[in-house]
Parts: structure tokens; sequence; C-alpha cells
């Protein structure tokens, strides 16, 4: 009896000293609640700006070359309900940039292209007091003393931007505007530079450009799902292009013209062919080491080739350390932005088929790599405005007798609430403007 007893308490003994210990355990531990995953602390993110109506497209983070994180949100193709997908093909615009660049500086290794050659050594047509100063390498770098064509109309959303017109004559047409500035000397963003390149490398190779980015680069890469626009990406399965408005508003976007955009800015891609674009841009083979470091390094503000390239600034998460950065932007219908930490090892891929709406996504992705709180977005009136008139307007559009009732209420309705919010907004918030 007295064993037994005595057993007894010493079982009872050790499950205090148990629980004692796992109570010291947990509270050396600390009281928060363990970090989320990188994964996990992403999908929050997204999924918070995806619920608000801020992200249509395709979001995918990869580090030391492995995805940590990949997904869609929004429609590819709103009338089909179509949705967005990692695998979904968007216009990548800009992006376009840093092929073109490469496919320059492979003919410069052999030997076809100079990059102190004038632009007039090898365009004929072009007009010889600016072609016969201008390099291809200032073509490159933004240095070419071309006006900057930011705010060109046929860089836009407008007419000008719509009309159809091949590279040579587009060329031909808006390419020969006075030189704004002495070659070499001044940095000004140009989209006729690098058509130019793009004209040039068809002289040089004898190959439509198309043909000589899907031989050169894009079929060694595996990127099939990857190309040059000639307005068919819709007919490719590729996603239509949206205009945001409020909440999860959108409307089809303008119908540009891609074949002028051309080397510039035509190209189409999904987050999971340009994972290994970034891959290949690390001198794994296909594209040489001697490419990927020119590509890297900066001139006059920034610019490498195709890239910006600087340090984090103080104040960012990563502050001090090297990021490389270029974003797409098609008016009305695309934005692209791809971000690589090389001292990370890491990148991050965001194509959105969903024009006006970027809020700090990218930046508050960049917060989750290095290990800082995002600062999320919250709605905006108009947004707000948005969720409420979205409610009654889907119940009512079941009904056909309702809506017929209904409809012109809740237009006038709505037409008040759009100009409450408008005047209640006038006032930017920081946190939300980009």
């Amino acid at each position: 009896m007295r064993l037994r007893l005595m057993a007894k308490n010493w079982r009872a003994m050790l499950l205090m000293l148990a629980g004692a210990w796992s109570f010291c355990a947990t509270s050396m531990a600390g009281d928060e609640a363990p970090r989320p995953t990188t994964a996990a602390a992403i999908e929050r993110v997204a999924t918070h700006y995806a619920e608000y109506g801020y992200l249509s497209g395709s979001v995918l983070v990869a580090k030391h070359s492995k995805v940590i994180y990949e997904r869609g949100f929004g429609a590819a193709n709103i009338a089909g309900h179509v949705p967005n997908t990692p695998t979904t093909k968007f216009g990548i615009a800009s992006l376009t940039k840093q092929f073109t660049a490469v496919l320059v500086l492979q003919q410069v290794e052999e030997g076809k292209i100079r990059l102190d050659g004038k632009v007039s050594d090898y365009l004929d047509w072009y007009r010889k007091d600016m072609g016969s100063k201008m390099t291809v390498e200032q073509l490159l770098h933004h240095t070419s003393g071309l006006p900057g064509d930011f705010d060109q109309r046929e860089f836009g959303d407008g007419e000008e931007a719509q009309t159809r017109m091949y590279p040579r004559p587009f060329a031909e047409k808006v390419c020969q505007k006075n030189l704004a500035s002495e070659p070499g000397t001044k940095w000004a963003y140009s989209n006729c530079g690098y058509d130019l390149l793009g004209l040039i490398l068809e002289k040089v190779s004898g190959q439509r450009f198309d043909e000589l980015l899907r031989e050169r680069l894009l079929e060694p890469l595996g990127m099939n799902d990857t190309g040059l626009d000639k307005n068919d990406l819709l007919e490719k399965g590729g996603a239509h292009g949206y205009v945001r408005h409020a909440g999860p508003w959108y409307s089809a976007g303008p119908d540009l013209d891609r074949l002028h955009l051309f080397s510039g800015g035509g190209m189409y891609s999904t987050t999971e062919d340009l994972l290994k674009w970034n891959e290949a841009l690390n001198g794994s083979g296909v594209i040489s080491k001697t490419i990927c470091e020119q590509i890297f390094s900066p001139g006059l503000n920034d610019w490498g080739y195709g890239w910006f390239v600087r340090k984090i600034a103080a104040g960012e998460p990563g502050a001090g350390e090297m990021m490389a950065e270029m974003r797409g932007d098609m008016p009305g219908n695309y934005f692209a932005w791809i971000l690589r930490y090389p001292e990370r090892d890491a990148v991050v891929i965001v194509l959105r088929n969903g024009y006006g709406s970027t809020e700090h996504f990218e930046e508050n992705l960049q917060a989750v790599l290095y290990g800082k709180e995002p600062r999320l977005p919250k709605r905006a009136a108009k947004d707000l405005a948005a969720q409420v008139w979205l409610v009654p307007a889907r119940w009512i559009g079941r009904n056909k007798l309702l809506a017929e009732f209904f409809t012109p209420i809740l237009l006038a309705v709505g037409a008040g609430i759009w100009r409450f919010s408008r005047k209640s907004s006038r006032e930017p918030d920081e946190t939300l403007q980009k």
C-alpha cells in the first residue's frame, strides 16, 4: 500500500516538473506568436491587395533558384471567367529592353555590331545629321541625345498609340526628331532608341527581330510562353488588359498597337518564363558571363542595359544592398515589374493586367523578403463606394424586373457617391499613391 502511494506521488511530481519546464520554455521563447514563413507573409500581403481590388495578375517570388511563392489573382478574361495563373501570358512592355540589349551584346561578341558604331553605319535610311553622331552604346544607355518619350502620344493610350504601324515606318515617322542634347552627355529614356536597336539587329542578322529573339534566347532557355506580340496576344490565350476604376471594378483597356512597340516594349511573357530569364542572367551558359556583367553595370541615372541598378536607399528594407529592377508600363493594359536582389539571391516578379493600381505592392514584397513588416494599404473613399455599390448591383442583376426598376436609381446613387468620393479624396494619401 505504501509503495503504491509513493509511486503515485512520484508520478504526480514528475508531471508537475514536466509542466513547469514547459511553462518556463514557453516563457523564455517569448509571448509572441511564431513569425509566419516568408511564403505565408507574402500570401497575407497579396490576398489583402486582391481583396481590395488592387491586384489582378500573377505573382512569383523565388530564392536560391527555388520558387517560394507563386499565384494568380483576378481574371485574365473577366467576361469569360478565366482566372489569372502563373502561366498566364501578359504584355511585359519595357521589360522587352532587357532581351534587346542581350541580343545586341551577343552580336557585339560575334563582331557583327560595334558598340562605338554609329546608327548610320547600319541604317542607311536614317537621317545622317543625327545617325552619324549616335552610337549603338548610347542607344543602349539612353544617352543618344534622342528626346525622352515618356509623354509621347505614340507610347501613351490615345489614338496615336492605337494606330497600326510596322517598326520601320514608325521609326521613320516618329524616331527622327531633332536631338535634345549632344549624344553621350545626358540621360533620357527613349523607346525610340530601343526600336532603332531592333532594326539594327534585323539589318546585321538578316532575320526578323522575333525570329532572332526566339532562336538565340527563348528556345535555348525553354521560354515557350514568351514572344513578340504582333497584336495577337489574345489569340494566344493571353490576358486581356483592363483599367481599374475603383474597388474590384475594371473596364477593358484601349486596343494599343504592339507592332510599333517592337523591340522597345512589344513582348509578352509569364512569371514562370521570366524566372527562367532571371536564372539565365546569372551567367548559366546561354548568356555569357561577360554579357551578364555588362548589363548590370550602371551608367548615368543608374541605368545598365535594360535595368536600373542601384543600392537600396536608406530607410527602405534592405538598405545598402544592391538591387536591379525594371518596370514595364503599357498604359491602360499591363504593368510589369521584376526586382533582383543579388545579395539575397532572390527575385520578385509581378505581372498585372489591372492597370492603375500599384499601392506599393512590390515594395511590400521587398519588405517581407527582408523580414520587415509590410505597410498594407487601406481602402480609399472611392473603393468603399464601389464595394457598397457592388452588393445591390449583383443582387438586382439576377432579376430582370428588378434590374429595369432599380438600375436608374442605382446609377443616380452611384454617381452621387462617386462625386463625393472624388471630392473627399482630392488630398492624396501617400500610403496609397505611388
